[in-house]
C-alpha cells in the first residue's frame, strides 16, 4: 500500500472493527468505509489507537521530548534518526518526525470527525457520547501540545511571534488552515480544548469514570496544569494541580511498588493519571520499542542511551553503608556491575550487593582546540575508617591527595580529588565495572547504567504503556508555583512529599541556608532538581529547561562529545536547533506553503 503523505488524506483510517469491550479490546478503530454514526464509539477508539500507533506521536514523539535533554546521554555516535534529537543536527528528511507529525494530525482528524458527529447528536446525544466527544477533546489538545513543542519554538521565547503548527479543527478534507498558527495560539486552543474536556467529561451522577487508560476529568486538568505551567500562569496551573491531587482519586505508590512503577498495567497503578496502553495481545514488546533503546533484556534491546553523569551525582548524593544510592529512585537503573566473569544481568539491578572493587569516576575535558569532556575513572581502595585511598601511585600522582575528599553538599555528601593544577573533580564513588568493552560491547569511557523505566510491563521485554501525567508531577507543579509565589516552606511541604517516599531527607528552611558547600540553596533550583530526579524520561526536562529560559548544558560525556567536540555542549533556549525542521516530505505534500523553521 502506498505511503500516504498528504496529512489530511488519512486521518481516522486504522485497524479493523473494534469490539465494544474497551477494557479487553480497546484502542481499536474502524475503517471509514464501515463508519456510521451508529458506531461512534467504535471511532472514538480510533483516536487512541492512532495515538499509539507505532511509529506515531507516542512512539516518535517519545524520543524527541526525552533524548535533547540533559538527564541522558548516548553510548557512542550513530547516525540514525533519533540522534539527530539527541545531538541537536536536525534532519530535514527524518522518518522519526515525519512519522510524528503524520500520525500526531491523523490523530487530530479522527477526534475532529468524532467531535463533528457527535455534535451533530443535539440534544439527542446521549451521556455516553458527550463523555467520548469530552475525551477526543482532550486527545486532540495532547496532540496540538505535543506537536507545538516539537515543531514550534518554546512557549517561552515570542510565542505571540513564532510559528505553531497549523490548526485544523474540523473534519473537512477540503478546508485547510493556508499558515503556521503562532505557538500562543497554538497554547489558547490547546487549554481551549482542555476547558471543553473537563467540561464534557464531569460525569453526570450515577456514571462511573473510566479508567487511567482513557482520558478523564482529572487526566483534562492534569494536563491542563502542564500547559499553564509552561505559559506560566501560575494560578490556574495551581489550581488544576490541586483539583487532581484533592480528587481523592489517586495515590502515590510507595516502596517495592514504587520501584517497579512501570512494571504495573496503568489500571493497577495509583499514581497514573492517564498513560497510553499498550497490551500483550496487540502490542509487539520487542526491542523496537523505546525501552529497547534503554536496557537490553534476554538479549533483546541496544542499550545505547544511559542516564548523564549530571543525573547520577544528582542521584548519588545519598549513599547507604554500602555506599550505594539510597534514593529509590536508584531502582530504576539497572547498574551494570557484575564480578569478574559473571554474565547475570537483572532487570532491577543490584540494589543488594557488597562490591570489593571501586572507582572514582569523574569528569575532565580535554585541551586543544577540538576539546572534550572526558569521562576518567580511578581505581580506589575502601579503607577502614570508610574512606576511599587511590590505588596506583601514577593515578594518585595527579592529585594533591591520595584520598578521595568528601563534603556535605544537598543534604548529602559527595565527592571530589583536587588536581596538581588545583581543578576540583567532582565525581562519584560507584563499583568497579569489569564488562564495559566485553559483554556489553560499549565504549568504557562512558557510563555502563542501563534504564528500566520504559520496560517490563508484566515481565514482557521492553512492553510499557507511556505514562502522560501521573501523581507526582501535580505535586511538584504546585511545588513550582509556590516557589514562585516565595511561599517556600509551602513549596517545600510538597517537595518533601515526594522526597520522603524517595527515601531521602527533607528541605527545611534551616538546612536550605547551608546546603550548597556552606552556601544559601536557592528554592527555585530545589524544585527543578526535584523534578529532575523524579521526572526522568518521562519527557519533562527537555522542556523544563528551555521554559525557564536557560541554556542546556551538555558539558559530560557521551556521544555529542566524540562526534562534534564542543559544538552540542550549549543549546539556548532560543536556538533554532531546539525545534525540528517541518519533515520535508510532509511540507511538499502540504497545498499551500509553510513558514519553514529556521
Amino acid at each position: 500500500m502506498k505511503k500516504i503523505q498528504y496529512i489530511w488524506i488519512a486521518i481516522g483510517l486504522m485497524a479493523t472493527m473494534a469490539s465494544c469491550n474497551l477494557d479487553v479490546k480497546m484502542y481499536d478503530g474502524v475503517m471509514m468505509e464501515d463508519f456510521d454514526p451508529r458506531n461512534i464509539q467504535d471511532l472514538s477508539q480510533g483516536s487512541y489507537r492512532l495515538l499509539k500507533t507505532d511509529g506515531g506521536l507516542i512512539f516518535n514523539g517519545y524520543y524527541f521530548q526525552n533524548f535533547g535533554a540533559d538527564d541522558i546521554t548516548w553510548n557512542g555516535t550513530s547516525t540514525g534518526g533519533t540522534f539527530t534529537l539527541y545531538d541537536y543536527t536536525r534532519n530535514i528528511g527524518s522518518t522519526v518526525t515525519e512519522y510524528a507529525w503524520e500520525l500526531g494530525y491523523r490523530t487530530i482528524g479522527n477526534c475532529n470527525l468524532v467531535i463533528e458527529t457527535i455534535q451533530a447528536f443535539g440534544d439527542e446525544r446521549t451521556d455516553e457520547q458527550v463523555i467520548m466527544m469530552g475525551e477526543n477533546y482532550y486527545l486532540r489538545a495532547l496532540c496540538y501540545f505535543y506537536l507545538v513543542n516539537e515543531f514550534g519554538q518554546p512557549y517561552s521565547n515570542n510565542p505571540t511571534d513564532n510559528p505553531g503548527v497549523p490548526l485544523k479543527l474540523n473534519y473537512d478534507p477540503d478546508d485547510l488552515p493556508q499558515n503556521r498558527a503562532t505557538v500562543a495560539e497554538v497554547y489558547d486552543q490547546v487549554v481551549k480544548d482542555l476547558q471543553d474536556a473537563i467540561t464534557y467529561l464531569t460525569l453526570p451522577t450515577g456514571i462511573s469514570p473510566k479508567t487511567n487508560i482513557y482520558a478523564t476529568k482529572e487526566a483534562a486538568q492534569a494536563l491542563l496544569a502542564r500547559v499553564y505551567l509552561y505559559m506560566e500562569q501560575w494560578d490556574d496551573a495551581y489550581d488544576m494541580a490541586d483539583a487532581v491531587i484533592n480528587s481523592g482519586r489517586f495515590e502515590l505508590e510507595t516502596g517495592e511498588r514504587y520501584a517497579i512503577y512501570s512494571q504495573h498495567i496503568p489500571e493497577n497503578n495509583k499514581e497514573t493519571i492517564f498513560a497510553v496502553r499498550r497490551t500483550i495481545e496487540k502490542d509487539d514488546a520487542s526491542y523496537s520499542l523505546p525501552g529497547g533503546m534503554y536496557i537490553r533484556i534476554d538479549n533483546n534491546g541496544w542499550e545505547e542511551m544511559s542516564p548523564s553523569s549530571r543525573y547520577m551525582e544528582l542521584l548519588e548524593l545519598h549513599l547507604n553503608d554500602r555506599d550505594m544510592p539510597q534514593d529509590l529512585r536508584s531502582r530504576f537503573l539497572c547498574k551494570r556491575y557484575v564480578e569478574d566473569g559473571a554474565s547475570d544481568y537483572s532487570i532491577t539491578g543490584y540494589p543488594n550487593k557488597d562490591y570489593q572493587n571501586w572507582t572514582f569516576a569523574y569528569t575532565r575535558k580535554q585541551s586543544g582546540d577540538n576539546a572534550h569532556y572526558e569521562y576518567k575513572k580511578v581505581k580506589v581502595t575502601k579503607q577502614a575508617d570508610g574512606t576511599y585511598k587511590i590505588t596506583n601511585a601514577s593515578d594518585a600522582s595527579q592529585f594533591q591527595d591520595e584520598i578521595i575528599q568528601s563534603e556535605d553538599f544537598n543534604l548529602g555528601k559527595r565527592f571530589y580529588v583536587m588536581g596538581t593544577n588545583g581543578t576540583k573533580y567532582i565525581g562519584r564513588i560507584e563499583p568497579e565495572v569489569f564488562d564495559a568493552a566485553t559483554k556489553r560491547n560499549k565504549d568504557a569511557r562512558f557510563l555502563v547504567y542501563a534504564i528500566n523505566k520504559c520496560s517490563y510491563q508484566e515481565q514482557r521485554l521492553h512492553l510499557w504503556s507511556p505514562v502522560v501525567s501521573r501523581l507526582a508531577e501535580m505535586y511538584l507543579i504546585r511545588a513550582e508555583v509556590n516557589a514562585v509565589k516565595e511561599n517556600t516552606q509551602l513549596a517545600l511541604d510538597d517537595v518533601n512529599i515526594i522526597r520522603r517516599r524517595a527515601g531521602i531527607p527533607e528541605w527545611t528552611l534551616q538546612n536550605m541556608a547551608t546546603a550548597e558547600s556552606g552556601q544559601p540553596k536557592d528554592i527555585h533550583k530545589i524544585v527543578e532538581e526535584e523534578r529532575m530526579l523524579e521526572l526522568a524520561w518521562e519527557g519533562h526536562r527537555r522542556f523544563d529547561v528551555y521554559r525557564h529560559r536557560q541554556t542546556l548544558d551538555r558539558k559530560y560525556p557521551g556521544g555529542h562529545t566524540l562526534r562534534a567536540g564542543a559544538e552540542f555542549l550549549e543549546i539556548p533556549y532560543n536556538s533554532p536547533a531546539v525545534c525540528e525542521f517541518i519533515p520535508q516530505a510532509q511540507y511538499d505534500a502540504y497545498p499551500y506553503k509553510l513558514e519553514q523553521n529556521p
